[in-house]
């Protein structure tokens, strides 16, 4: 048992040795690239792809296992480049805007807000600030452009596609780096180990948000309630409430002094001083409140 616990913990260290290996070498690859942008894009990826890999329960050589794995890049690659070009597009609009004459001021803070607003609605975008930033490094090259200068078409286009080529190529070395870094290093494991913070895939069930976790939204309201003696609940089984049919409610626990039922069956019978935890339209609380105890102020999460 000791001897297995060392050869997990030496595994973990050799992760954290090539994870951090492929961050330093994408942001080596691109280093001489002009703008923030790039050594951003490079790193985040590299990091996205490497965990993606690691992470992978198999993985070999063989064909089926490379499909798993560009089923699995693919959707996150085409988000990040939409991401980026939409951000060079806005970062674009808004420095030409100020060339002629719209103020710097609220140039660069349309490009953030309207950046961030288009990086979040896209599907499998890796992270909401490279669409942010690939904007306002575009909106800045073009900004610093003196007005009516003779070239000043000719300078912006240059600005834009200079950031444009440096900010899709530190994309795919950033891919590039993590794939090859990460396939290596998952070949040399048994198992798929995830990072439990990486923006590889969605946080353990113990760290969402409970509303994330229920789906749950500002609609929705989460209530303990005493039964009342007399309760037209009480002495009945969950079957027979009609809280779901007719509130739309559903019953997570019963609380009780003996016992707690925890997802319980509409089997179990409700007693007089059980505690009910309801979750059920907002609109539905004061009715339900009324049903369960005759009135009463829940107690809302």
């Amino acid at each position: 048992m000791e001897k297995k616990k060392k050869r997990n913990v030496w595994r973990i260290r050799m992760i954290i040795a090539l994870r951090a290996f492929t961050v330093g070498l994408a942001y080596f690859l691109i280093a001489d690239m002009p703008g923030l942008t790039s050594s951003f894009v490079a790193i985040f990826v590299a990091l996205l792809a490497f965990d993606l890999i690691v992470a992978m329960q198999k993985f070999s050589l063989r064909f089926k296992h490379w499909r798993e794995m560009i089923d699995l890049l693919l959707p996150r690659i085409s988000g990040t480049a939409i991401t980026l070009a939409r951000g060079l597009f806005i970062g674009a609009v808004f420095g030409v805007l100020c060339q002629v004459g719209l103020p710097v001021f609220l140039g660069g803070v349309f490009t953030i807000g309207i950046g961030y607003h288009m990086s979040v609605r896209i599907k499998g975008n890796i992270s909401s600030y490279v669409g942010m930033l690939a904007g306002l490094t575009v909106f800045d090259q073009i900004i610093r452009i003196p007005q009516l200068s003779p070239t000043l078409v000719a300078d912006m286009g240059g600005a834009i596609l200079t950031m444009v080529y440096s900010t899709f190529t530190a994309l795919f070395v950033g891919w590039f780096c993590g794939v090859i870094i990460g396939i290596f290093t998952r070949l040399l494991l048994p198992r798929g180990y995830r990072t439990t913070l990486s923006s590889a895939y969605e946080l353990p069930l113990s760290m969402q948000p409970f509303k994330d976790v229920l789906h749950t939204n500002e609609n929705m309201s989460i209530i303990n309630i005493d039964v009342g003696s007399e309760s037209a609940l009480a002495y009945k089984i969950l079957a027979e409430t009609g809280l779901r049919e007719d509130y739309q409610t559903s019953i997570l626990s019963i609380f009780r002094k003996n016992k707690d039922l925890v997802a319980p069956k509409g089997t179990d019978m409700i007693y007089p001083g059980d505690t009910l935890v309801l979750i059920m339209p907002t609109e539905q609380t004061d009715a339900v409140i009324k049903l369960v105890k005759g009135s009463g102020v829940g107690e809302q999460v």
